[in-house]
């Protein structure tokens, strides 16, 4: 096909442009991995790096006013209401944290734009010939399907599968319909779910179909039981008032507390072959010794019992409070304790951002397809298509964790000698 035809058959979508697409990608996810396309490291990038300047993109979801938490304030919180003290002392807690990222110096550099993958998608959206009004709901909508995809996904995949979404979303197709060649697993002889390179848990039960559902049915992720990876997804692309509140957030508030006054960490969040080590010594907290879970407890939401995390505000507004103090966005508060911080945590990384990931796999595309960058953005932008990516994804033995893929993606591109 010229890509004269190819183009007018994309840009017209719809399932038979679709299907093109996902033969086409299916071709290149056969290839051994050493030997698909890889960006071109000397491309004019679709989406620049300047990650200061935002966009005026409004996210509708108010992150913040969604954690879970018990209807009775003043109910015991779970664990043995172990969590109080960090209640009643966050506002210290807070005061020392921000106290400790300024002293860090990592306000000088750009850690709290980690965030901040929505100032470039925008405007690369805008370049493609979306309206602003098209180009915000594009990050919008965006978001809340990379938040929904996000669980025990690595970056690259998440930015497929969220485009591949979003793109079935516009054909008028379920996202649960496979549309292209589908997965296969040769052990079992069993077809999977989903279309081969997109791979999903949209199964009974799968976390992705379920959050998909929630998404495009009532517009939001139900954050009472799935906190963190809502958080967390929503904050990747941009939308930043909200915390996720992960093992970085959690040993640094501790941490904290222990600074301010020697032994006042509550034994819950002391694991329980170090608690006498503790008692002897309490001047002396090592992340190790951190019980750095998020307790859950039944509560009533929206007329229905939940297993929630309601020890996640606990935390996540402590760094509320630290953002006030800096004067940055919750979710930047977070980012510059993890930059700044990462020393006593035991828990720093710095690798992409979503926008350097999605620039490439938007390269990749346009390299398999025949077209320019420029007409590989505009389709997806437009929605008529998803990217490509290298890897081809695989759930079950060897998924990662969420820890480890926090622990792998929670990064930012370097600059400024950070």
């Amino acid at each position: 096909m010229g890509k004269a035809d190819l183009l007018k058959m994309m840009m017209q979508g719809g399932r038979d442009a679709l299907r093109y697409f996902y033969d086409e990608a299916a071709a290149e996810m056969s290839k051994p991995v050493k030997n698909r396309i890889q960006p071109d490291p000397n491309r004019q990038r679709i989406m620049d790096t300047d990650y200061a300047t935002g966009s005026p993109v409004q996210f509708s979801e108010d992150l913040g006013s969604m954690y879970p938490r018990n209807p009775n304030p003043m109910a015991p919180l779970p664990k043995g209401d172990r969590g109080r003290t960090l209640v009643d002392r966050r506002q210290e807690i807070a005061s020392r944290l921000a106290e400790k990222i300024r002293g860090s110096g990592i306000m000088d550099s750009d850690a709290r734009y980690f965030y901040s993958s929505d100032g470039p998608i925008y405007r690369a959206a805008i370049s493609a010939g979306l309206s602003p009004a098209d180009a915000s709901k594009y990050v919008d909508d965006f978001s809340k399907r990379f938040a929904a995809t996000s669980p025990r996904t690595e970056v690259e995949q998440n930015i497929k599968n969220a485009t591949s979404v979003m793109a079935k979303e516009a054909a008028g197709i379920p996202h649960r319909e496979i549309v292209g060649p589908g997965t296969f697993d040769p052990k079992t002889g069993k077809r999977g779910i989903s279309e081969k390179g997109y791979p999903m848990m949209t199964g009974k039960g799968g976390i992705h179909g379920n959050l998909l559902d929630d998404v495009i049915e009532r517009g939001s992720i139900d954050r009472a039981t799935n906190t963190k990876p809502a958080n967390f997804g929503a904050n990747m692309v941009g939308n930043r008032s909200g915390v996720t509140a992960d093992t970085h957030a959690i040993r640094g508030a501790l941490i904290a507390l222990n600074d301010i006054e020697a032994g006042a960490v509550p034994e819950g969040y002391i694991l329980p072959k170090f608690r006498d080590a503790y008692r002897a010594n309490p001047s002396k907290l090592t992340p190790n010794m951190i019980d750095d879970t998020v307790g859950k407890q039944m509560i009533d939401v929206d007329g229905r019992k939940v297993n929630a995390q309601t020890e996640y505000p606990v935390f996540a507004d402590i760094y509320h409070l630290v953002g006030k103090e800096l004067g940055v966005d919750p979710a930047e508060a977070q980012a510059l304790g993890w930059f700044g911080l990462g020393g006593e945590t035991n828990l720093a990384s710095a690798r992409k951002t979503v926008s350097d990931i999605f620039d490439e796999r938007i390269n990749v595309t346009a390299q398999r397809l025949g077209i320019s960058p420029q007409e590989a953005a505009r389709l997806v932008f437009t929605r008529k298509m998803p990217v490509m990516g290298l890897l081809g994804g695989v759930f079950g033995a060897n998924a990662a964790t969420q820890q480890q893929r926090e622990d792998d993606i929670l990064g930012y591109l370097q600059r400024g000698g950070i």
